[in-house]
């Protein structure tokens, strides 16, 4: 495994402020290939976060770049997770609304009892059901399809 022996900097005071020096002596921006190299990035970009009115031209440059490769590599590397399907969505719907499945089902207009069909994926929702969860819920219609 690699390590890092670069000089570890705790605040935006410690760092250089000309572009060659943060290269030299804190991290040399370049593709960055796996998690160590990753680390060492986000180790040398910290103590700038939150301090870019204090940066000098070279620390405003040097962050720039190197919180670009930091995007690049986590975009490269997300895990992609499979969407929720329609049931856990209509679930954490109703959980953040404080609404249990006969609210669902009186929402839709429908008897009580088909609320849990509705969640359990038992019963389909109709156009006309997606229509009224998305005014009611602010969403776009499509939220609703099943996945």
């Amino acid at each position: 495994m690699k390590t890092i022996t670069k000089t570890k900097h705790k605040a935006i005071g410690t760092l250089p402020t000309d572009y060659a020096s943060l290269c030299r002596d804190v991290w040399l921006p370049r593709p960055i290939r796996d998690k160590v190299e990753y680390q060492a990035a986000l180790a040398a970009i910290e103590p700038l976060w939150g301090h870019e009115k204090n940066m000098s031209t070279d620390q405003a440059d040097w962050f720039a770049l190197v919180t670009d490769l930091v995007a690049q590599y986590e975009d490269d590397h997300a895990q992609k997770s499979a969407p929720l399907s329609l049931e856990k969505r209509l679930c954490g719907l109703l959980d953040a609304h404080c609404m249990t499945a006969a609210d669902l089902a009186r929402l839709l207009g429908l008897d009580p009892s088909m609320g849990s069909k509705i969640i359990n994926g038992t019963r389909q929702l109709t156009a006309e059901h997606i229509r009224k969860l998305s005014r009611h819920f602010a969403l776009q219609g499509d939220y609703f399809l099943a996945s």
